[in-house]
């Protein structure tokens, strides 16, 4: 290590270079003891100008009405600004304002022994290329030596690869022969390394029989436990105890907002950042990204593998599109985006000078975009090698794998590509074709699990979609706009029926729980009039209505035996007691596409609503349940003009047969009802196309229910999985939207014909 240690000193590191002193301290020192202290440069910052409590972003949301967002971006600029200086610019006067008002309420906590502390030590400042103008200046003051970054070695040459695949076989066929040679695996480190190469490097290596310590980068919020607890704020759904840790500390951190409109919001940020640790492997390949920002992590018995090596890569590549725009930047004593890209081309440089084994390479291609070569590679004038991994004694599955690819194109083809006739005669190839798709039963540890009306629908449609969703838990969550504009418009809807309602505070309450892009904002606030339109025409309708009680978004379990809970939530319930009844009726808001039909009910499809039904006799929200009637309500529909979108937010469903509690459900329903089709001929009669149920047709119903439930739990605990797409009328159902269909390699074979029923009635 090229560090000269100073005793009596602060060392302001980045934390892995602090790790890598203080390994070389244990190793090289002897006897020697050190009066050393080490903390980053955002410690120093916290201590020497004010640490923000959390409590202020609490504060802030609620005194200026900005998002999260704006607010955390607003509060990582204060350091730069000076309560003294008279500003000329409106974003600059904001952050001096609420620097002011943090400062007078209490909201900073100030370190008044520091400065003084720091007077006893010598500081070193190492590691940090990005420092800041107003940081130097204060070091400058301090006598702080700052590091400079000793470069032993020279830039040399780079491999150049056609695609991203190419490149990572390069790298592996090179690491493995630095292991026959004798090279330890946990001496070899990769850097580069962004979410492209996650794929690619995790089968790749395993192909090469190469440990790789490699962590998946995930948002908490799209752990399937994590999300379950947002919904309950149930710690005991989370069975994981490092996580249930994490989360009793994030609850413990946000106690002093708990009674907070904000609460969600500031929970579901922390939530984000929760993670599973990955065991790691002492003998492993590991990803050293920093050593591409921070110099000295490598000994010179160790490699470095850089990949990616690319144009807006490597070097990063800084824009002026910051909250503060350079020209406030230089006001600030901060460095401006051209600053930045002078010093990350330096720095990259710099660092990577002090690496003795180091291999760069690029790429010209990914599978999803064309990439170019760095130009500092150019400026650097390194050598350009082209490499072809063809050393096949080094991996058998990388062989297997590579002659099939080999004779994919000479099948599909008839093209003879590279290497084709020697690997096609070295190679044993009568694995060829041999591949069996089929699911085979696997024994598995019976563990508690929820059944609800999704994934007994995803059984249906095919049960090895509900093996790789929900038993290997293949399923990435993504917060689509959609997600966020069927939450914000549930939010809404829900609390419109509280007594003290305000569209306005409840919508802006609605999008303060999300993180949202100027393109989100733009979109909602063209639908926002649309909702409230929604909103006034419910409540004009429901006046026709004697179920004038209501349940929101209600939460139902019923626990089955020891292993399965049955759950759903329910977006709106409208009920009133009479006579000893509880007559209700069940309402699902749809943003998107619904298939209602009933004829599949036996098949364990389409079977939302009637779930729901179920789910409410059997959960027992009502001591004397009478159905009334269940339905979807179609929002953000097609429409020519207001009273086409009256027509269109009718209720589309099923409804009672008896004619008293027609008229319970809408009073005028014989005539001018607000549900579709529903109506009364001349003759009193129900009119033909009036979807209705009798009592005895409600049972049989739920009978089914039953016997699917139970169809589905034995399955799924004898672990019957198999692939089994469902096909009506000549339509696969159940893979036309599917995740998996890179995965199951289905063939016609595996298809399940059903009894050709009425058409599938889709109302959109």
């Amino acid at each position: 290590m090229q560090i000269e240690l100073k005793d009596n000193s602060i060392y302001i590191v980045p934390n892995a270079l602090k790790v890598k002193i203080l390994k070389w301290i244990a190793l090289n020192s002897g006897k020697t003891l050190y009066n050393i202290a080490f903390m980053t440069k955002e410690e120093f910052n916290k201590h020497y100008f004010y640490t923000i409590k959390e409590e202020a972003v609490l504060y802030l949301l609620k005194k200026t009405g900005d998002n999260l967002e704006t607010i955390r971006t607003l509060l990582s600029n204060l350091y730069a600004i000076s309560l003294e200086t008279v500003y000329q610019d409106t974003k600059l006067e904001k952050l001096q304002a609420i620097l002011r008002d943090l400062k007078d309420n209490n909201y900073l906590e100030f370190d008044s022994s520091f400065k003084a502390y720091l007077k006893t030590k010598n500081i070193v400042v190492l590691g940090y290329p990005f420092l800041e103008p107003f940081e130097r200046k204060i070091f400058e003051d301090l006598r702080v030596e700052i590091g400079q970054v000793k470069s032993n070695y020279v830039l040399t040459s780079v491999y150049k690869y056609n695609s991203l695949k190419e490149e990572v076989i390069g790298v592996a066929t090179k690491i493995r022969e630095l292991n026959l040679e004798g090279i330890s695996y946990k001496k070899i480190f990769l850097a580069g390394i962004d979410t492209n190469y996650g794929y690619s490097l995790k089968n790749i290596f395993k192909m090469f029989d190469i440990p790789l310590n490699y962590q998946e980068e995930t948002v908490g919020t799209s752990i399937l436990s994590i999300r379950e607890y947002l919904k309950t704020k149930d710690i005991e759904t989370i069975k994981n105890q490092e996580l249930k840790i994490q989360v009793i500390k994030i609850e413990e951190a946000l106690e002093y907002a708990k009674d907070s409109d904000y609460y969600d919001l500031l929970l579901k940020e922390k939530l984000a950042q929760v993670s599973l640790s990955q065991e790691k492997r002492i003998d492993a390949v590991n990803i050293l990204n920093e050593a591409l920002e921070i110099p000295y992590l490598l000994d010179d018995d160790e490699y470095l593998f850089v990949l990616g090596f690319n144009q807006n890569k490597i070097p990063a590549i800084y824009k002026d599109e910051d909250y503060l725009s350079d020209n406030l930047k230089e006001i600030c004593g901060l460095n401006t985006s051209i600053d930045k890209n002078s010093i990350s081309k330096e720095s990259v440089v710099k660092n990577l000078g002090t690496v003795k084994n180091i291999s760069l390479s690029y790429k010209l291609t990914t599978l999803t975009s064309s990439e170019a070569k760095s130009s500092l590679l150019t400026e650097l004038g390194v050598e350009e090698l082209v490499s072809y991994p063809n050393n096949y004694h080094l991996a058998l599955e990388y062989n297997n794998y590579k002659t099939a690819s080999l004779l994919d194109t000479y099948y599909k083809f008839h093209e003879e590509k590279e290497d084709f006739t020697y690997l096609t005669t070295h190679v044993n190839s009568s694995f060829y074709n041999s591949y069996k798709h089929d699911y085979k039963k696997v024994e598995r540890n019976l563990t508690p699990y929820n059944l609800s009306y999704s994934s007994i629908d995803d059984f249906a449609k095919c049960p090895f979609k509900y093996y790789l969703k929900n038993i290997l838990k293949l399923n990435t969550y993504e917060e689509s706009f959609n997600q966020k504009l069927g939450d914000i418009f549930h939010y809404v809807l829900k609390d419109s029926y509280s007594n003290d309602f305000d569209f306005d505070k409840s919508y802006e309450k609605a999008l303060s729980n999300y993180q949202l892009t100027v393109k989100d904002l733009f979109f909602l606030d063209n639908l926002k009039e649309e909702l409230r339109f929604i909103i006034d025409i419910n409540k004009e309708r429901e006046q026709k209505s004697f179920l004038t009680c209501f349940y929101g978004e209600k939460k139902i379990d019923i626990k089955l035996n020891s292993l399965v809970t049955l759950k759903g939530f329910i977006d709106k319930v409208l009920y009133k007691n009479k006579d000893g009844k509880d007559y209700y009726i069940v309402v699902d808001y749809k943003t998107g596409n619904v298939t209602l039909n009933l004829d599949y009910l036996k098949d364990g499809l389409y079977m939302q609503l009637p779930f729901y039904i179920y789910l409410i006799t059997k959960g027992k929200l009502f001591t004397n349940p009478t159905f009334v009637g269940f339905f979807y309500q179609m929002l953000l529909q097609n429409y020519k003009d207001e009273e086409e979108e009256k027509k269109n937010l009718r209720l589309v469903g099923y409804a009672s047969s008896d004619l008293d509690r027609l008229y319970y459900l809408d009073e005028d329903y014989d005539t001018d009802s607000f549900v579709k089709g529903l109506g009364l001929t001349k003759d009193g009669n129900l009119k033909a196309r009036s979807k209705v149920l009798s009592d005895e047709e409600v049972e049989e119903m739920l009978k089914i229910i039953d016997e699917v439930i139970e169809k589905t739990i034995n399955n799924i605990e004898q672990s019957n999985f198999e692939i089994a797409p469902k096909i009506i009328k000549d339509k696969n159902i159940s893979c036309e939207f599917c995740p998996y269909q890179d995965i199951c390699f289905k063939d016609p074979t595996d298809y399940i014909y059903l009894t050709n029923k009425e058409e599938v009635e889709k109302d959109a």
